[in-house]
């Protein structure tokens, strides 16, 4: 009786330990998906849907990457086309695997026009790493950080590493809603 009371003992230490290590390295789920021959995510808190293309209304005098809005159960959406802000090449023509990601920015949501969305990965925060510095310019205003495939994670030679860029969505429209408003 004894020996059995000891090993639950242990068994309940062992949980208690692995949920304060859970505390410490929180788990996160990010969508990842693909502008050109990049692959970037963003955290999965904030994509309410993703949805097929839909028909647009242009916006005069918007910024190049605002390919216009979309009407969304009652809601007008603006409609961002990552391609163009990202890479600054126009898209092209919707494919087959063309997607809006409809995500929250702040108290607003945004349609933003991607490729293809690839997956949903868990991860632990602490296998995301901080954006990579660019020379003298500094990281990119609107990636966070930069992770790897989970095979990757597991083991996975340095050579086949693929590395997804992780997008603050915010900074993504900042700088137009500044220039904007000044």
């Amino acid at each position: 009786m004894r020996q059995r009371a000891l090993g639950l003992t242990r068994l309940a230490t062992s949980r208690v330990e692995e949920l304060a290590a859970a505390d410490r390295d929180p788990p996160v789920q990010l969508c990842a998906f693909f502008v050109g021959a990049e692959e970037y995510a963003v955290d999965i808190m904030r994509v309410e849907e993703i949805l097929l293309p839909q028909r647009l209304t242009p916006v005069r005098g918007s910024p190049a990457f605002l390919e216009g809005v979309i009407r969304l159960r009652g809601a007008i959406l603006p409609v961002v086309d990552l391609r163009k802000r990202l890479l600054g090449e126009p898209s092209p023509v919707n494919t087959p695997k063309t997607r809006l990601l409809v995500c929250w920015v702040g108290r607003r949501r945004v349609a933003f026009t991607v490729d293809r969305v690839s997956e949903v990965v868990r991860l632990r925060r602490s296998e995301i790493k901080p954006a990579p510095a660019l020379g003298a310019v500094g990281p990119s205003p609107f990636v966070v950080g930069v992770y790897s495939d989970a095979e990757d994670r597991e083991g996975g030679g340095p050579e086949s590493e693929r590395l997804k860029l992780l997008l603050d969505v915010k900074a993504l429209l900042l700088a137009e809603m500044l220039r904007d408003s000044g």
